[in-house]
């Protein structure tokens, strides 16, 4: 699946329709922790009226700790370890080496280790080498 999509932007919530179209839910301004002996709504418990945003245009969610973790995880934004995000790189073809200097970049960039961030290396080393077959 590829990570652009000229419909959507940063920072903005979507949902898939039953038509199988996309609805914009509104604008991601912030996300917040509840404690585990807080407030503990699943998303799955609210009713869909919960989410329109016709009158604001926002939208809060205030998700445990766990279902944030989990969320990060579905969208590929989860942190991994240094050596999981070598390991997967390697699995995608890439050498050891080649996938050391990539996580010594990350590292020194301040950029977290996610499988979205390995999906778009791959995409753009897929893009650079179309681009070498056409010259």
């Amino acid at each position: 699946m590829p990570t652009e999509n000229g419909e959507m932007e940063k920072g903005k919530l979507f949902i898939q329709t039953e038509d199988g179209g996309i609805k914009e839910l509104g604008k991601v301004e912030s996300i917040e922790f509840a404690e585990e002996n807080g407030l503990q709504s699943k998303i799955e418990d609210f009713s869909p009226i919960a989410f329109d945003t016709k009158s604001s245009g926002e939208i809060t969610i205030t998700l445990t700790k766990d279902e944030y973790r989990s969320l990060m995880k579905k969208i590929g934004l989860e942190t991994l370890t240094r050596k999981r995000f070598k390991k997967l790189l390697m699995g995608c073809g890439m050498q050891r080496n080649d996938a050391e200097v990539v996580a010594q970049a990350f590292n020194e960039s301040k950029i977290r280790y996610t499988p979205l961030a390995i999906q778009r290396i791959i995409e753009t080393i897929n893009a650079e080498a179309e681009r070498e077959v056409k010259r």
